[in-house]
């Protein structure tokens, strides 16, 4: 049972980061401070709701209770159920809405430890387009858990953008849960400096669900980052997809950890990984580790990973149209990244990614 207590905050100012974004036109919005709503943008259809847990634990305890169920009832090694936040977000949509615009939600530490869950509901034939944007003000440790369920023929298109710094901590746990003909898109633009664990579980529940699971990362320093993403399909006619793309420079670790796992008598489902990595240093570590555990034989499974240094054929090129060796290796890094920017359609946040992957990047 999902037990949430907020804490006081002497200090509800907005922060400059995140007032910048603000500045350069981002509309619909809330955000959210150790948990209280400290600014909205939103312009609420009918059937649209969006609200703290603070309202959204009685206005909408159904959808709660519903996705508690699905987590306990689920027999894979991959049960992780909230019990405690002091931070929260409800994002129900209504059946046969679909909400054009893209809705924008930051979520920041400052004062306290942060336990954040986000929940997410799409009702049959919803449609939703979501970015998430986290980051920390002070030392913390920060847990965040995502929860989504995508209804019959509904489609939720998730993007999150972390910029947590290396005064935090970071565990994420994120699950989704997909019913027939639903699609479940989720983007993840990973660019913080903090230690960083990240889990991401999916139930393919009804025949033709349909998920993605789309991460680009990057590490630098001596900085850690794991990231482990779990598919599982539990209908026929499934398909399950994983990417990842990651760069990892000076003394980091990052580590990418697939698994897609068709279960018996799941026919005509699909599975499938790539997995493409570069190493700017002698002294950084990427590992991929792609796994298919498939228990049915009439299925479509596959993964790939690529892992290395920076093309030199690419390199020579683009240094011989004018550019020099920093600046080639940049642009070659910003095209491998590219997967992630289609996600980030407004262009303030595009450019504080790009401007992170400049930062990170900035001695190679």
């Amino acid at each position: 049972m999902l037990h949430y207590v907020k804490s006081p905050i002497s200090n509800e100012t907005i922060p400059d980061k995140v007032a910048a974004l603000l500045e350069q036109g981002i509309k619909q919005y809330i955000i959210l401070k150790d948990g209280h709503i400290v600014g909205t943008d939103l312009n609420l259809t009918e059937g649209l709701y969006i609200d703290s847990f603070d309202n959204a634990l009685n206005d909408q305890a159904d959808v709660i209770t519903k996705i508690e169920l699905m987590n306990q009832n689920k027999s894979d090694a991959y049960n992780y159920v909230m019990e405690e936040a002091n931070s929260g977000l409800v994002i129900n949509v209504k059946r046969n809405l679909n909400i054009e615009d893209q809705l924008h939600v930051f979520v920041i530490q400052d004062e306290h430890d942060l336990v954040h869950n986000t929940v997410i509901n799409l009702e049959a034939n919803a449609h939703l387009k979501v970015t998430e944007y986290f980051c920390n003000i002070n030392p913390a440790s920060i847990n965040l858990v995502n929860h989504y369920l995508v209804e019959e023929n509904a489609e939720l298109n998730y993007t999150s953008v972390n910029f947590f710094d290396p005064k935090a901590v970071i565990s994420i746990i994120r699950e989704g849960f997909v019913n027939r003909y639903g699609n479940l898109k989720m983007n993840h633009a990973e660019v913080s400096d903090s230690i960083t664990e990240v889990y991401t579980n999916v139930a393919l529940q009804e025949p033709h669900a349909v998920s993605t699971v789309k991460t680009v990362a990057l590490t630098s320093d001596g900085q850690n980052a794991r990231f482990e993403q779990n598919v599982q399909h539990l209908a026929k006619e499934t398909e399950g997809y994983i990417e990842n793309y990651g760069v990892s420079s000076d003394e980091s670790c990052l580590v990418f950890e697939g698994v897609g796992k068709i279960h018996k008598g799941m026919k005509q489902s699909i599975a499938r990984q790539k997995n493409k990595g570069i190493i700017l240093s002698p002294k950084a570590r990427l590992d991929a580790n792609p796994l298919l555990l498939i228990d049915e034989y009439d299925v479509i499974a596959s993964h790939g990973a690529a892992i290395g240094q920076i093309d030199e054929q690419q390199l020579y090129y683009l240094m011989s149209r004018g550019l020099s060796k920093p600046e080639a290796e940049r642009l070659i890094i910003g095209g491998f990244l590219s997967p992630i920017l289609t996600a980030l359609d407004n262009d303030a946040i595009k450019d504080a990614f790009l401007e992170s992957v400049e930062r990170k990047t900035k001695a190679y």
